[in-house]
């Protein structure tokens, strides 16, 4: 009921979020840099011309804290785009290694006002995320959706 409520408000008192769009100048020299990012080419662009996003907006929690519920919620609004899997990118040395150019594959495509979101709890237990994140966009929003202490939950 918490995951629907929540939901509810991010959808209701959203803030006014940058656009689903291809990647800002910043974020394209760091895929040229990464050699994922042809000059000429848009990386992620299909021919209906929609395109795989950063996200702007990242659900974190806790493990079986209902992340997943609420990302399903969220992609039932026509205007939310959500990432499949966890992409555990920010956390997992070996995502991280592959660079910007392979979290940006994991995206789905998108149309251009759409927001995308990717949700890996595993994101609000590292120390080393926080950095990660602001480095990659400083303006976006981490919803965190904490679980209630299991003493607190009905049996």
């Amino acid at each position: 009921m918490a995951a629907l409520l929540l939901g509810a408000v991010l959808l209701v008192a959203q803030p006014q979020l940058v656009p689903s769009r291809p990647a800002e100048l910043g974020q394209q020299e760091l895929l040229r840099k990464a050699g994922t990012l042809q000059d000429d080419v848009r990386y992620g662009a299909a021919p209906n011309g929609s395109a795989q996003q950063l996200p702007q907006t990242i659900i974190i929690g806790v493990r079986k804290g209902g992340t997943r519920a609420l990302l399903e919620m969220l992609s039932l609004h026509p205007d939310v785009a959500a990432a499949e899997n966890e992409v555990h990118f920010f956390d997992w040395e070996e995502h991280y290694g592959h660079g910007l150019g392979w979290y940006l594959s994991q995206m789905p495509f998108s149309w251009p006002h759409q927001l995308t979101v990717e949700k890996t709890p595993a994101y609000f237990t590292s120390p080393k995320v926080p950095e990660r994140v602001h480095s990659m966009n400083p303006s976006i929003l981490a919803a965190a959706h904490p679980a209630r202490p299991v003493g607190a939950r009905a049996i």
